[in-house]
């Protein structure tokens, strides 16, 4: 005995072969009824989907992807970035497929890519495949014309600033900031340094900048904070990647420095994106948390948006990041 087609259900129903599919797959303008009788049809005609044929007639994989370029992989923010992007696209029923540089076909619905580099050329080949594409964080290459994508940032600038008026009301008076060397992007680094230069210069004060690479060695960490800590003679320390607070706090104490941002004398000590092990929640640490698995979470959503209902322009949000020192039990005051 032949299958039952999705042809057989429309003509046994008088539905066109359209409304039954959208009905099986969940899709289009189905009122519920009609979705419950053609389910109800299929279920006693012994209808049986196939994916692969489903897929063909929606011209879906299944899956998106996901490109962190190699440069910044390594840093936790993007390994949580990546789950709440999993998550998410999970909840649609995809699969989260992840590109590396050398990827040359894209067999995935849309993709996000994260921070990449102005010349990366991944960003150029998925460009040219012509897929929706969610830019989360300015980066990369311009799209094509009638390119489907979006975009979806955090304000660095405004981080930026909330971090540096914070220390001003705990007495801070001559901030330090140590980098990361964005000549090629990330967009965030570059930021994130020309916005601690304007609060400096509004503020009638030299700004002492060091760039480093996105994963320094303990000598060239150590010869930043000597530096700034002595010839610069700063009060308080900004970190802009994340980890390099955590990091320096052992190498401060030895220069004499005592962080903490409790105490009235004490050393100030700032990461624009908090690590959650090493500076979220510590007493020697302003950390601000970027809750980067909700902004993984938020760009996927957006994508969903993107490739399913293709907009007449670039679609553009704002993720919120969490503009609060977080203190963990020990920080906390008695009643």
């Amino acid at each position: 005995m032949p299958a039952v087609t999705i042809i057989d259900l429309a003509r046994e129903l008088g539905l066109s072969k359209t409304t039954v599919s959208d009905a099986l797959i969940g899709s289009g303008r189905v009122s519920e009824a009609t979705r419950q009788r053609v389910m109800t049809a299929a279920q006693s005609m012994g209808y049986v989907s196939n994916r692969a044929a489903r897929s063909l007639r929606r011209r879906t994989t299944g899956a998106f992807g996901l490109y962190i370029p190699s440069e910044v992989r390594g840093l936790s923010f993007y390994m949580h970035f990546a789950f709440g992007a999993a998550d998410a696209a999970a909840s649609v029923g995809r699969d989260l497929t992840l590109h590396t540089r050398t990827s040359e076909h894209f067999q995935v619905d849309g993709a996000i890519v994260i921070d990449a580099l102005d010349d990366d050329p991944i960003v150029d080949r998925m460009l040219r495949a012509a897929i929706p594409i969610v830019f989360a964080g300015r980066s990369g290459p311009l799209p094509l014309p009638a390119q489907t994508v979006g975009t979806i940032e955090i304000d660095h600038r405004a981080v930026v600033d909330f971090v540096l008026e914070q220390l001003k009301s705990t007495g801070t008076r001559r901030p330090g900031y140590v980098g990361l060397e964005s000549l090629r992007g990330p967009h965030w680094a570059a930021d994130s340094k020309s916005s601690f230069e304007e609060w400096c210069l509004r503020e009638g004060i030299e700004p002492h900048m060091l760039l480093l690479p996105a994963d320094p060695n303990e000598d060239e960490l150590f010869a930043a904070l000597e530096k700034l800590t002595g010839e610069c003679a700063v009060d308080a320390i900004v970190f802009g990647p994340q980890g390099l607070a955590g990091r320096a706090l052992p190498m401060l104490h030895s220069l004499g420095k005592t962080p903490d941002v409790n105490s009235e004398h004490g050393f100030r000590v700032a990461s624009l994106a908090g690590d959650p092990v090493s500076e979220l929640g510590s007493s020697q640490i302003f950390a601000v948390d970027l809750a980067p698995r909700s902004f993984g979470h938020e760009a996927m959503d957006l994508l969903v948006e993107v490739s399913t209902a293709p907009p007449s322009e670039t679609l553009h949000r704002f993720h919120a990041a969490n503009l609060h020192r977080t203190v963990d039990a020990s920080d906390a005051q008695p009643s």
